[in-house]
């Protein structure tokens, strides 16, 4: 598999663990809520749906599948309505998210964000942390990694052993990850995505919802927040680069083709051959 730069540790250290709201200057009455701006540290207050978010996802895993980059816009969006909660704003960089490292993001990037506007992980009536890290790039279709590898790990980063694979688990049964409170009942913690590991499973054609259970349990709920910012379902659109994209574009051009088809052939009928017209001036 091609491996993609990720952030080493992405949503990575900022336990889950962190306390109580420290006056957030951002706040929000209900989890069906959304956040439409964000204060990032040392930079301002900037737009959830439109800047921050497309800037996260292109700097953690920008170059990943189409549905990869879906989970990891409902990953990124879910760590910071859990960050927003506690501590009203948001620092720039590996330790929690990387918002600006100078790459500008790309039209399906902005696909995949506007494709899960709004969307965010929640468990029984909590905020998810949707704690996310490059982990190892797996070598086989199963995009996950054995518990005792027969070969050498793949793991540039050396977090793979964030990851938590929770596909088939649900409740107590899942793992909860390293990087958050590890207790029954912590429901903020429900395990940890790898985004080497997603964009494989976006290549065997997994959809992003698929991808985020794989990592965060069956039970995972992915909850459409409401808000000012958020794209009503009917606009989000397609990405071109995505499967969906493709095949719309194959049925554009088929149908295309067809309706020239259907305008040309009558034309042709009506239009004498030479034959008919050598006749005539004879």
């Amino acid at each position: 598999m091609r491996a993609s730069w990720v952030a080493p540790i992405g949503a990575a250290m900022a336990l889950a663990a962190c306390g109580q709201p420290e006056s957030p200057s951002l706040t929000r009455t209900s989890l069906a809520e959304a956040y439409c701006h964000t204060i990032v540290t040392g930079v301002g207050t900037v737009d959830v749906e439109t800047d921050y978010l497309p800037r996260v996802v292109q700097c953690e895993n920008g170059s990943a599948g189409f549905e990869a980059l879906k989970a990891q816009a409902v990953a990124a969006r879910s760590y910071l309505y859990y960050r927003l909660d506690r501590a009203g704003e948001i620092a720039d960089g590996q330790n929690e998210q990387v918002y600006g490292c100078g790459r500008p993001p790309s039209p399906r990037v902005h696909a995949a964000v506007r494709a899960t506007s709004g969307q965010a992980l929640t468990y029984r009536g909590t905020q998810v942390a949707g704690f996310y890290v490059a982990g190892a790039i797996p070598h086989t279709p199963a995009c996950a990694i054995p518990a005792e590898p027969l070969l050498p790990l793949n793991d540039p980063f050396g977090t793979e052993h964030y990851v938590t694979y929770n596909t088939g688990l649900s409740g107590d049964a899942i793992a909860q990850t390293p990087l958050g409170l590890i207790a029954d009942g912590h429901r903020a913690n429900r395990g940890c995505k790898s985004q080497n590991g997603a964009a494989c499973l976006a290549e065997q054609g997994w959809r992003y919802e698929q991808i985020l259970r794989f990592y965060y349990g069956e039970d995972i709920e992915i909850v459409q927040t409401e808000g000012s910012c958020v794209v009503p379902p009917s606009e989000r659109g397609v990405s071109p680069g995505s499967r969906a994209g493709a095949w719309i574009g194959v049925v554009a051009m088929l149908l295309a083709l067809v309706m020239g088809w259907l305008l040309v052939i009558p034309a042709l009928r009506a239009r004498p051959s030479r034959a008919r017209r050598s006749r005539k001036r004879s």
